[in-house]
């Protein structure tokens, strides 16, 4: 009973939205497929190229070349852009990695 009366009187718990922070290579995914893919697919371009330094200059990551290769370097990548890896150039984990993709 008591349970009960202190339940009436208890102020509701506000709902607070949490907003799901971005991993480093989730960030880098979004801004490939928003910068690059999405004009593409617009634009009827059967394909797109770019570099990781492209990717670097326009996020202002600080030379954080691996962490743009591995996150393009995924099926997760090619899944959430809906992608097709055509041609991949130059350094493993640099500047000079180069991406060509099929857009979808």
């Amino acid at each position: 009973m008591f349970e009960f009366i202190t339940n009436l009187f208890k102020k509701p718990t506000p709902k607070v939205e949490v907003k799901k922070k971005l991993s480093g290579g989730d960030a880098v995914r979004k801004h490939v497929k928003q910068r690059y893919i999405n004009p593409a697919r617009m634009k009827k371009n059967g394909r797109v190229t770019f570099t990781a330094e492209d990717i670097e200059k326009a996020m202002g990551l600080g030379n954080k070349y691996p962490l743009i290769c591995s996150a393009l370097d995924t099926q997760k990548f090619l899944e959430f852009a809906r992608v097709e890896l055509i041609r991949r150039e130059g350094a493993a984990q640099g500047s000079t990695a180069k991406w060509t993709f099929k857009v979808k």
